[in-house]
């Protein structure tokens, strides 16, 4: 019985739960490395680049974001921040809407 359950726990932690991508895994920019990348988010003020655990305010956050466009960077998930609901209402939106 115990090996049945020793099988069941490893198939489940083997392929189960995978976390999110990484935000610097979803900006993009034609001829620039995920180094560049990288170093645009740092330059931008992302501090932690996967974006987990992200506890920085609305404004913080989409401050950082919207560097990243005005540099030239796109999204692969084509995310606008400023388009999500209530998020519209900040005032880093204001002419982004």
């Amino acid at each position: 019985m115990s090996s049945i359950c020793a099988f069941l726990l490893i198939g489940c932690t083997g392929r189960g739960f995978q976390p999110p991508p990484g935000d610097y895994t979803k900006w993009y920019k034609e001829g620039v490395s995920q180094d560049e990348i990288d170093n645009a988010m740092r330059a931008c003020g992302y501090t932690n680049l996967d974006g987990a655990g992200d506890a920085s305010p609305i404004g913080v956050r989409l401050t950082r974001f919207y560097c990243m466009k005005d540099a030239g960077f796109k999204r692969k998930d084509k995310l606008d921040m400023c388009k999500n609901g209530r998020v519209s209402e900040n005032a880093e939106c204001n002419g982004r809407r």
